[in-house]
């Protein structure tokens, strides 16, 4: 696959004390300053200046990359280079003639699998204009995931990705403080890159090579009507969408994962070239009502209808060594192609209310429902050269999706006292779904169809007895009914705990509790699921942490799963067994030191135990120092290290270091 660009290297791998010495110039400057900063006067920044800020470079080294490249790219995928760590400008001018008031700020640019950038520019009484922009390189190639051949030394995983995605949103208000108020909005997301995913046969799957690229515009605009009690919003865009994927795999000899004849045949593929592209377009409107009509009375709602309707192509060339089931004759080639198309109406909403009864009591009603319908249709076309003649084979297809969602809930809140709030309430939850296929040539199939009723209690309270202390905790408990999905919710219980003690003004403790029970007693179901997690943070900042402060948490936390499911190759029953145990904490310290100096040190861990052991550790530590008026020098360390007990190919462990200089504006 090709390489992504959060880890750059070159090919011939330095030592980590050969990327020392190149970095001690700047480790020399840093200590050099540092000394300097005895003497030179570090002068605050004026307050009136218009614009303020501060911006972050630095030289990051990745050091000693230790292990499996590929999962250090999955986990971390930090790699050399100048880096702007972040900025932040602020400029604030009210007599400003086209800007009063901006705002721009980011992080992550120069080569980072993660950056982003955010613009907000307004002048008060004429527009406000809000800008921002998203990229992720997402890389995911875990040996062990998705892998049946691992036990033959193949340590790729068949469902692996090397991916950009990119978002960009604007959106401009005109007269944001007026009675009447338009906007007009725009959304870009698009995503592409490359991975390995299998291509599909009767009796054998290939990992093969795939192309992604999918883009996605939305237009939309409207008008925002502001009134003394109530607001409304109404709005109604445009949304077009393309998706373009490339399924394909070179002259050669592809086994795939059967290791067995089928039907007396070895079954292997040559070559592929598959391409599937779905165009979509559609508009859609919203409104939004928010407002206190009442001083008694709290109101918000919203109502979404969109017809989006799409197009689809399929085309496949095949060869290699392949057995058609339902005819039992083998081929060497198959020719494919397919044309589909298919419309979704949709319809969601949502009301909640809040009534105050008296000073004492409060009623709050929720409602939300959530609608669509699918109606697609294709037709298939295939050639296979089966001997003694060719065999085409040409299909229609008619499906149908119904799915509706329903969910409503009632809760009231009681204050006992002035310190002391109890709240009760019901939910209930009821939907259904229809999938309806129908092939017109061959014999139908049966439809599919599901169902979700659940009845939830409520029970929530929460106490302020003084003194910086406060205790919360809420409760909800469901008998089952039905459920969608086979993990879903069903007979439930779930528990959360909190509570606050501000010990001293300098010194915060924090602590939480939480449980969740699920059962599915359905016979080829069985599910039992349970979660507990315990956790607790520590804040202390004496005089404001001009000297010292210490954040640190800690959080205990354990999963069992037991379940039911399908044992392949020959879908006989089988009982899943799933445990996990973890430990998780993490800490940082900053102190500081003469002449405005500042040293930072901590890190996090992570170790789990049970059915997949896991260790991930991640120390750092910076030092910060003054050097002349507004500009600061910065040092920083991390490791990053990665184990698991069965899948020992999967370690890595690394050092990255990074320097540069904090300038403030």
């Amino acid at each position: 696959m090709r390489r992504g660009t959060g880890t750059r290297r070159s090919s011939e791998p330095r030592s980590f004390s050969s990327r020392v010495l190149q970095a001690a110039p700047v480790i020399l400057l840093l200590l050099t300053a540092f000394a300097g900063a005895q003497e030179i006067p570090v002068s605050p920044p004026a307050s009136d200046h218009e614009l303020e800020g501060e911006i972050d470079v630095r030289y990051r080294w990745a050091q000693d990359v230790r292990g499996n490249e590929d999962v250090y790219r999955s986990i971390v995928n930090l790699g050399d280079g100048p880096r702007l760590y972040g900025f932040e400008l602020r400029f604030d001018d009210p007599s400003g003639k086209f800007v009063d008031e901006l705002t721009a700020a980011g992080n992550g640019w120069g080569g980072d699998p993660y950056n982003w950038a955010r613009l907000n520019m307004k002048r008060r009484e004429d527009y406000d204009l809000r800008i921002d922009y998203r990229n992720v390189a997402y890389f995911n190639n875990l040996p062990s995931f998705a892998n049946p051949l691992l036990s033959e030394g193949q340590l790729f995983s068949q469902r692996s990705l090397d991916t950009t995605r990119r978002q960009f949103d604007a959106e401009l208000r005109v007269k944001p403080n007026a009675r009447i108020s338009p906007f007009v909005s725009f959304y870009n997301a698009q995503g592409f890159g490359a991975g390995i995913t299998p291509y599909v046969v009767n009796g054998n799957e290939f990992p093969v090579s795939t192309d992604l690229d999918d883009t996605l515009n939305s237009v939309r605009g409207g008008v925002r009507l502001n009134f003394d009690k109530v607001n409304f919003i109404l709005e109604q865009g445009w949304t077009g969408f393309n998706d373009s994927q490339r399924v394909f795999f070179e002259d050669g000899v592809n086994r795939g994962n059967r290791r067995s004849p089928y039907f007396g045949r070895e079954l292997l593929l040559n070559q592929l070239d598959q391409r599937y592209r779905v165009d979509g377009s559609g508009l859609f409107n919203r409104a939004v009502v928010q407002g206190r009509p009442t001083s008694w009375w709290n109101l918000s709602g919203q109502f979404l209808c969109s017809s989006p309707s799409s197009d689809v192509t399929t085309d496949l060339v095949a060869n290699g060594s392949f057995v058609a089931p339902l005819i039992l004759r083998p081929y060497t080639t198959l020719n494919g192609s397919s044309l589909g198309d298919a419309n979704r109406p949709h319809s969601s909403g949502s009301v909640s209310n809040e009534f105050r009864v008296n000073r004492r009591l409060r009623i709050l009603q929720n409602w939300y429902t959530d609608r669509f319908h699918v109606a697609g249709g294709s037709t298939l076309e295939q050639m296979l050269d089966t001997l003694p003649q060719e065999t085409n084979v040409e299909q229609t297809f008619v499906t149908r999706l119904n799915y509706n969602y329903n969910q409503s809930q009632v809760d009231a809140v009681y204050d006992i006292t002035p310190r002391f709030t109890v709240r009760g309430g019901h939910r209930y939850v009821w939907g259904d779904a229809l999938v309806q296929p129908a092939d017109l040539q061959l014999t139908p199939e049966p439809a599919n169809q599901g169902e979700i009723r659940r009845h939830v209690g409520l029970a929530g309270a929460s106490y302020r007895p003084g003194g910086g202390l406060s205790v919360s905790g809420e409760f909800e408990i469901s008998p089952g009914d039905r459920t969608f999905f086979r993990t879903g919710l069903m007979d439930y219980k779930k528990a959360r705990l909190r509570a606050r003690y501000r010990m001293h003004a300098d010194l915060t403790l924090s602590l939480a509790f939480s449980i969740l029970d699920n059962q599915n007693p359905q016979s080829d179901i069985d599910l039992d699921f349970q979660s507990r997690q315990i956790s607790a943070s520590l804040f202390w900042a004496p005089a404001r942490g001009e000297r010292f402060s210490l954040l640190a948490d800690y959080t205990r936390s354990v999963i069992r799963s037991d379940m039911s499911i399908l044992s392949l190759p020959f879908f006989g029953s089988d009982f899943n067994r799933y445990r996990d145990y973890g430990h998780h904490a993490g800490a940082l310290a900053d102190i500081g030191l003469p002449r405005g100096t500042r040293l930072r040190f901590g890190g996090g861990l992570s170790v789990n135990s049970g059915s997949r052991p896991t260790k991930y550790f991640q120390p750092r530590a910076s030092i910060t120092v003054p050097a002349m008026n507004r500009v600061r020098l910065v040092a920083e360390w991390r490791w990053y290290g990665f184990s698991e007990d069965f899948y020992r190919l999967e370690d890595f462990h690394a050092h990255t270091f990074s320097a540069g200089v904090q300038i403030g504006l």
